[in-house]
This record gives C-alpha cells, structure tokens and sequence, in this order.
C-alpha cells in the first residue's frame, strides 16, 4: 500500500534535485506532499513544473540567534501543515526546520547534504539516515557530529540525479554568455573573503567582458538593487526576464562563475567550465571536482585575474567593436556550433562516476525505508 513521503523545498537548487524524486515515489506507489520556502525562485520553479505545495515560512535572516528563531517558527508552521497528511517518511536537502518538525511529529527523516562545514549535529541526532557524496570524507563527518551508523556515502555527486553528463552536451552560445551569481550573503558560511573575490571578479567583467553576455542570477530579492544599478551601468550586463532552469543556461554558458553553491558544481559536471570564488573552507565535493579538472577554485585576488575570459567566435578582442546582443537572445539565443570557451578551464576533464549507477544507488536506498 502507498505511502506519503513529505518533501521539504528549502531553495531553488532543491526544485531540480527532487524532480525525479517526485516521479520515482510516484511511481512506487506512494503519493508526494510538498512545502516550500519562499527563498530566491522556489515557488516560482515549482509553478513552472506544476507542482502543488503547501507555502512555509521565507528566509531567516542574518545572524544566528534569528536564523535559529526562524527556524524553529517556521518548524512549528510545517508541523501545522503536515501533522493531517501523518507522512511515513520525510525528505530534504539540509532543511533544519523540517528535521525539527520531523521529530516533533515521530515522522523518520532523511537529509542530504553535500558542504561538510555547516553545522551538522542536529542532522546527525535526529536523522533516520543522512547522505553525502563519498568525495566528503567520513572521518570529517564523524568529527563534526554525523555518526557512521547514520552516515551514508554514495557514489558520484548530487547533481547526477537530475542532470546526465553523458547525454547533455553543452552548446555555448555565440557572442560567449557568462553565467554570474552573487555569493551567499546570508548563509552563515559567507565570508568577507567571498565577497571581496565578487567585487573584483564584477570590476573584470565589466571591463574585459565587453563582447560577452553577463547575466547574472540573483540569489535573494535584496541582491536585485546592487545588481539593477550594475546592469544600467555596463550595457553587457542582463538580468534574467522569467525564471528558467538552470541547466538550459548553463548548457548554453562559456563560463559559469559563482560564490559556491549548487549551480557552479552543475556547470562543472556537464563539463561547462567553471570557478568557485567561495572564500570559506574548501568542501570535498569542490575539491574533487577541481582535481578532475572540472572546476577553478578563485581564492586569491590573482586567481581572479588569471581566470580566462571567453571570446567571441569572429575572433573580436574583449571590449571592441561588438554591440551587446538584446536580452531576448538570452532566451532563444545561436549555438555556436562548437565550444567558445577558455583555454585550460575544461582541459583534461576525469570522467565521473557513472550517473545511472548514482541514481539507481540513492532510490534504492531510500526507497528501502518505506
């Protein structure tokens, strides 16, 4: 007999993630109830998709008295939601207010996470199982409280779950597209350090990516401003027209830039080069991903500057001669028909762990708890 499994959607990146999820519980039988924060483009990505969900709670705010207030309220709001529908098991990726109300409710919980350092023990304590990609290692995750009998490790990398590097085949677009995200300024992982490699690498793009598209993807409401003023001012610089998901853009991309995060590992396993100008501690998914040649860690200022820009395919130099394209060819932009992308980025790219084997490990898995 089916069962409910309640999925929690704490940021955009967690829409794509649990798509298939979705479909292959579905499939099993079991019916899927969905919550939601309001954060970046969540509920706009899973309107996209037609999905229904239940609307829990937006962000925490800064500092960690708030987030942790916030938290806990808005554990309480999903507890409200959930408690009728009595789930049999609940799903999410690093959602700490739904491993509370998990707990709350006596619903088994299961989490996925893939950056060792956040706090992790309230996973460790309250989780049925938690999942990390086996480039963490489990040594690190025992020491920051995740204790080897709830600790599983799979193989290859998150984004493997919804994303098919042997059948998606990046066609970079021409004039070259750059793919820009803020960082993280309201994690409490941001640091100054990510920050300063940001205004930096935004001085090069203006001033070198001239032949280039910019466009840069807003992680918050409140990045929009600081990013509305930047694109008045450089004409290459867009700013999104509607949401669209990740992976059309990215395959698109000559490079994809970003402070960590979900989308630059993305572009790294579709081969798409790309650089991370995180300033925190180095994640073991980052680390492995940089060692197979797949990703450019930006930590120094002079990694910024060394970073190669894209050029367009008429061989015109950086800042001359081309006019910016409009920002509908963003939406139905040209495939150059062969990779525009910088030298020495994409070289020597390791092959990753068969994708099919990583999706067949983590259903099986976790359709062993129902």
């Amino acid at each position: 007999m089916g069962k409910v499994v309640w999925i929690d959607l704490e940021n955009s990146p967690h829409v794509p993630f649990f798509l298939p999820w979705i479909g292959w519980l579905r499939e099993a039988g079991h019916e899927v109830l969905l919550t939601a924060r309001d954060l970046s483009q969540t509920h706009e990505l899973l309107r996209l998709h037609g999905l229904d969900f239940a609307a829990v709670g937006g962000h925490g705010g800064g500092g960690f008295a708030r987030k942790a207030l916030r938290t806990l309220a808005r554990a309480d709001g999903l507890a409200r939601v959930v408690r009728p529908r009595r789930p049999a098991l609940a799903l999410g990726h690093g959602s700490r207010a739904q491993v509370v109300a998990a707990a709350l409710l006596g619903i088994p919980s299961i989490a996925f996470l893939d950056y060792e350092y956040v706090s992790l023990r309230l996973f460790g304590r309250l989780c049925r199982r938690v999942f990390f990609p086996d480039a963490v290692a489990r040594d690190l995750l025992r020491r920051r409280g995740v204790p080897a009998s709830r600790l599983v490790s799979y193989p290859g990398f998150k984004e493997q779950v919804y994303l098919d590097p042997e059948a998606d085949r990046p066609a970079p677009l021409d004039p070259p597209l750059v793919l820009a995200r803020p960082p993280a300024r309201l994690a409490h992982y941001h640091t100054p350090r990510s920050e300063a490699l940001y205004r930096r690498l935004v001085e090069r793009l203006a001033q070198e990516a001239r032949s280039c598209r910019v466009l840069f993807l807003p992680r918050y409401a409140g990045d929009l401003p600081e990013l509305r003023a930047l694109c008045a001012a450089h004409g290459h610089f867009r700013l999104p027209e509607r949401a669209r998901p990740a992976r059309e853009l990215i395959l698109g991309a000559s490079l994809v830039v970003s402070g960590g995060g979900t989308m630059v590992r993305e572009a790294a396993v579709l081969g798409v080069p790309s650089a991370s100008f995180f300033g925190g501690p180095v994640g073991g998914v980052d680390a492995a991903l940089a060692r197979a040649g797949r990703l450019r860690m930006l930590r120094e200022d002079a990694d910024v500057d060394r970073l190669p820009l894209p050029a367009p395919r008429d061989g015109e130099r950086a800042g001359e001669g081309r006019a910016p394209a409009p920002a509908a060819a963003l939406d139905g932009g040209q495939a150059s028909g062969g990779a525009a992308s910088p030298a020495g980025v994409e070289a020597g790219h390791q092959p990753l762990p068969d994708t099919a084997r990583v999706r067949a490990f983590l259903k099986e898995e976790v359709l062993s708890y129902l």
